[in-house]
């Protein structure tokens, strides 16, 4: 009879949560870094914005022009400012994960051990029942010649 781990199922359970939390973790990693590249690229739009309009008004332009650039300058900034409260509620949501998945792994990681623990002992009885064996095999064929 071979090896069997009496928590075998506990440790796929805990396997399956830890590749449960990691997916967790992986789609809020991504979330951020979609929301900190939105962010970058509106932060690029509007300096580039804002020197296109320093590059205008220099050469003169009408006034319902700048009232338009202004109107855009000022949505971009709230825009930004809205991406920088959902940046701060992603990395909040982010951490949260991190730690998910840090306890998942920490309790799947116990676990294997336990099995690894079992397994050496099962291997050290195995060892010991076949030393047996063989001590009986040597005093009967000793005890036979005599």
């Amino acid at each position: 009879m071979g090896f069997r781990f009496r928590f075998e199922t506990l440790l796929k359970v805990r396997k399956i949560k830890e590749n449960m939390a990691q997916q967790a973790f992986s789609l809020a990693q991504r979330h951020y870094f979609n929301l900190e590249n939105l962010k970058n690229l509106r932060l690029g739009e509007k300096n580039n914005l804002q020197d296109e309009l320093r590059r205008r008004m220099k050469k003169g332009m009408a006034a319902s022009q700048l009232k338009q650039y202004h109107d855009y300058l000022a949505f971009l900034e709230g825009t930004i400012r809205q991406l920088d409260t959902n940046l701060a509620a992603a990395l909040k949501q982010l951490d949260l994960r991190r730690l998910e998945m840090i306890g998942a792994k920490r309790e799947h990681k116990a676990i294997q051990r336990l099995r690894e623990i079992d397994l050496e002992r099962y291997d050290m009885e195995q060892r010991k029942t076949e030393m047996r064996f063989i001590d009986e095999m040597a005093i009967l064929r000793h005890g036979g010649s005599r």
